[in-house]
């Protein structure tokens, strides 16, 4: 096994061990939008600070479990932990987005009370999305001269109506009861358009206490791990702008990033070291990584990263069925690196090869398309909410000592997705994934 493949799945245990340590939350490349106008509030709560982590040290002993949607499943996917025999002082634990919201209340509540609890690591998914929305909502309704009194009458009355069996479904009530509230009417019409009131998401929202808020609050849109090579969203990253072809020079994986120029002088005047090959290798890697999250327009759309499923005829982003899978596209560009010269001397690139080393994105969102294994992707959303099932990524010290044997070819059809679990290439070396039925 590499000393790479070694090294990556060590980064991404490290990674939120440090996250961990520093009881913070941390999005590792900054999602760059516009805040909105003062009289606008803010309800999306994005992450906009750039944020850097040091390099890690080795923890290659703990295990890297990343879990797809859950979608408030509690008992699947304790059932799954126990499964893989979790221990939080030997693994680390990462979700893909989507942990609550469209299975029961008490169930939502529940995975989001232990995700806030244990502090565990993910991306923040569209569902996740509303609930912090609503809640943002509610905080500034409650701010406002008669808002707090507004929403707790609302409030009483709708428990009132749950408790007497009036309420089968409430945002049907709720529709009910705003159209008899005429004097609110100044309040109802402080809820966005397009907004349900009472729906699941509000629910959840309203239940929720300030520390889950904030922990939902601090959940990034991407987790980017250079040292790893991957990306963790919840709906995708594009790896061009579907605008111009992957060989445009535009593109991030079409064109070696540059280094300083050595000798660089240091604060205290000093000069440092010209980087040795292999560490110019890995910055040269993290700079054109990085450019893919800050250069190509559609990954600093929040909309994008939480929702994409594909890319229509005319380039635009669509959530839906249709189009091109996102991941048949970045398969088909990351496929296309091979690689470059890291002393700045040009490499003489074969037709349909790009100046770009190969990077992951593993995700969740795309339910439909279930277990979704490519070579260089890994979609973990496998349908749980629909009584299907709940799978999981686990990168551990086993895996490390077992490079894949099989053909580097892989697609979304492939038979392993029938066994409980299998081994997918991961990087250089292996992962596993074990999927459990979702089926009550």
């Amino acid at each position: 096994m590499s000393f790479r493949h070694v090294l990556a799945v060590s980064v991404i245990v490290c990674f939120v061990l440090y996250v961990f340590s520093s009881g913070i939350y941390v999005q590792v490349w900054p999602v760059l939008i516009t805040r909105p106008a003062p009289d606008k509030p803010d309800f999306a709560r994005y992450i906009t600070r750039p944020r850097t982590l040091e390099e890690f040290l080795d923890e290659s002993s703990k295990r890297a479990i990343i879990v797809g949607d859950i979608h408030g499943m509690q008992t699947p996917f304790f059932t799954l932990l126990s499964k893989l025999s979790y221990d939080p002082s030997k693994d680390v634990l990462i979700h893909t987005g989507d942990i609550i919201a469209k299975s029961s209340h008490d169930g939502s509540m529940t995975v989001l009370s232990y995700m806030t609890q244990n502090n565990i690591t993910g991306v923040r998914g569209n569902h996740d999305e509303k609930v912090i929305e609503w809640r943002s909502w509610l905080e500034w309704m409650r701010s406002k001269d008669g808002g707090k009194s507004f929403l707790y009458e609302f409030h009483a009355k709708w428990e009132e109506a749950e408790s007497s069996g009036a309420v089968d479904d409430p945002e049907v009530w709720a529709e009910h009861y705003i159209r008899k509230s005429k004097r609110d009417t100044k309040w109802w019409r402080k809820i966005p358009d397009g907004w349900k009131i009472l729906s699941d998401h509000y629910r959840i929202a309203h239940a929720m206490s300030d520390a889950e808020y904030q922990y939902m609050v601090s959940l990034p849109l991407v987790l980017h791990i250079p040292s790893a090579h991957t990306f963790i969203a919840h709906g995708g990253v594009l790896p061009s702008d579907p605008r111009y072809k992957p060989s445009n020079p535009r593109q991030p994986l079409a064109r070696v990033p540059k280094l300083p120029i050595y000798p660089v002088s240091s604060e205290d005047n000093e000069l440092k070291p010209k980087p040795k090959p292999d560490d110019t290798l890995a910055r040269l890697r993290f700079l054109q990584e990085s450019s893919i999250l800050s250069d190509i327009p559609h990954n600093n759309d929040p909309w994008v990263t939480l929702n994409v499923r594909g890319v229509l005829k005319d380039h635009s982003i669509t959530r839906s069925k249709d189009g091109v899978p996102w991941s048949d596209i970045w398969n088909h560009d990351v496929s296309m690196c091979a690689g470059f010269n890291t002393d700045g001397r040009k490499q003489k690139q074969s037709k349909g090869s790009l100046p770009c080393y190969p990077a992951t994105v593993v995700y969740g969102h795309a339910a439909a398309r279930g277990l979704d294994v490519k070579r260089w992707s890994v979609g973990l959303d496998s349908g749980c909410v629909y009584e299907k099932r709940l799978s999981a990524l686990v990168l551990d010290q086993k895996s490390q000592n077992s490079p894949f044997q099989a053909d580097d070819t892989l697609d979304g059809d492939i038979e392993f997705r029938k066994n409980k679990v299998f081994s997918i290439p991961f990087d250089q070396g292996t992962g596993h994934i074990v999927s459990i039925s979702c089926k009550p």
